[in-house]
């Protein structure tokens, strides 16, 4: 079960430098606090499910992240992109393949336990 253990690793990591990318490029922005709030309160609302490691959470995420995807790539696009736009690229990129990867090898240890 090491792939399982790689893949909740660079999940959290990956959410975690999610969140941090988002709210350091509303920084740079000088984006409203409220506004800064509104784009990462959907990925906290994840963090419950994150940590039971439940994997309808992580397949749900993933559906949420290519949201963040598409809205990320229109914004590298813009002139006033920056570093951590490219940072969350990179970080929705990753958290979208391990939550897809941790859900299903998540489900399938569950499902052999279950059947031992």
């Amino acid at each position: 079960m090491n792939y399982l253990r790689l893949a909740k690793v660079v999940c959290r990591s990956a959410y975690a430098l999610l969140i941090v990318a988002l709210v350091a490029d509303s920084v740079v922005a000088d984006t409203h606090l409220a506004l800064t709030f509104l784009a990462i309160a959907p990925l906290l609302l994840f963090l419950p499910g994150l940590v039971r490691e439940n994997h309808r959470t992580l397949a749900y995420l993933c559906f949420v992240t290519l949201l963040y995807f598409t809205a990320i790539v229109t914004n590298l696009f813009e002139p006033d992109k920056n570093l951590f736009t490219v940072l969350a690229l990179i970080a929705v990129t990753l958290l979208f393949s391990s939550a897809m990867m941790y859900s299903r090898w998540l489900r399938a240890a569950a499902n052999e336990q279950f059947e031992n």
